[in-house]
């Protein structure tokens, strides 16, 4: 078997809907299979992706093992040749994995592979390509201060090595993930994806950003604006200190009082996404299905220029690919939303950009 798609499930139901679906018109060609490991969800997941898709691989954790121990888990069972990490708030192009597999074949010291990422607007989304952390870096990230942190030696369309990749999308040879023991099981959530990164090029590989390749990350969905999830985050920075950083007594106080001083900062808001917008039908069939809707007008362009509105694209219709392109076409949708609507689907889903939790309109 040629690649193995490992997805990591916590309460996405509707994401996760959209992104096998996106994964399946990807592999369709390939040979390739789909394994969903789920972190004890309560959301009913498991029922409604195994209707829709059978051919899922899932397997079930009793409680939720966090990100580096349930990867490891899934990957101990995947029989691919490759292995792509995924997280489950992506949506893959058609041609996405075929591309990459086809420069990950050619490349002998090939770490891992990334691909472009955009958020549900089409903005480029920086941490597809990261520097090597430094603790000056890393110190400057955690306020806020990021512009070293970003590899910008590559444009976001170009092809070359990088040192730091994003554990939403990750592609690897299966036997180079095993060998290096997958993630470190340390790492609840967050620090996972730059540290594997690193003792990759450790071990005397070279990651890969491939700019000519672009998946969409909503990334909202698993955003650290959350209580649990900024703690998490800040857990993770200091095991990432302690295991790759130079400690002395001043590096010691400097990581203390960062952490004392970074949890009087005021929680970011959670942007509450507008459900308010007259909706735009994005598909070339006016079918019955569609008739719940409250609908402004029927539309067969990939076009979503109108202001203030949402629009539903309906995949059966359109492929990915297309659908990703129109989005990067646009620098910024100001004010208005693309929701997806996919294969075989009631709902439609989608999140206004990378600082918003996503929703479902359902009809």
């Amino acid at each position: 078997m040629e690649l193995s798609v490992i997805i990591l499930n916590y309460n996405l139901h509707h994401f996760l809907y959209l992104c096998i679906d996106s994964v399946t018109q990807a592999t369709s060609n390939i040979e390739a299979e789909i394994i969903v490991i789920d972190n004890a969800s309560s959301d009913g997941s498991r029922e409604g992706i195994l209707t829709a898709f059978p051919e899922v691989i899932w397997l079930q954790n009793e409680q939720n093992l966090g990100f580096a121990k349930a990867y490891n888990k899934a990957i101990d069972n995947a029989r691919g040749e490759f292995v792509c990490i995924l997280n489950p708030d992506t949506v893959i192009a058609e041609d996405t994995f075929y591309k990459l597999l086809n420069f990950a074949k050619k490349r002998a010291d090939l770490g891992a592979i990334g691909c472009k990422l955009i958020d549900g607007k089409g903005v480029f989304l920086p941490e597809s390509k990261r520097n090597q952390l430094s603790f000056n870096t890393a110190l400057m990230k955690v306020f806020g201060i990021d512009y070293n942190y970003y590899n910008n030696d590559l444009t976001q369309d170009e092809v070359g090595k990088t040192s730091v990749l994003v554990g939403a999308f990750m592609l690897l040879r299966t036997d180079i993930y095993k060998s290096l023991k997958g993630f470190d099981e340390s790492f609840f959530m967050y620090g996972e994806d730059i540290d594997f990164s690193l003792r990759l090029i450790e071990a005397g590989l070279s990651n890969y950003y491939f700019g000519s390749a672009t998946a969409i990350h909503f990334k909202g969905e698993s955003a650290l604006k959350q209580g649990a999830y900024r703690k998490n985050f800040y857990r993770a920075m200091k095991i990432f200190y302690v295991k790759h950083f130079r400690r002395n007594w001043f590096r010691n106080a400097v990581v203390f009082i960062g952490e004392f001083l970074v949890h009087l900062i005021p929680r970011q808001k959670v942007k509450t996404p507008n459900t308010t917008y007259p909706i735009i039908l994005v598909s070339k069939d006016s079918a019955a299905q569609f008739d719940l809707l409250t609908i402004v007008k029927r539309q067969e362009s990939l076009d979503f220029s109108e202001d203030r509105k949402t629009y539903l694209v309906d995949m059966s219709q359109y492929s990915y690919a297309d659908v990703i392109s129109a989005l990067c076409s646009k620098s910024r949708l100001k004010n208005n939303q693309v929701k997806f609507i996919p294969n075989r689907a009631r709902f439609a889903v989608g999140s206004d950009n990378s600082s918003s939790l996503g929703s479902a309109i359902y009809f």
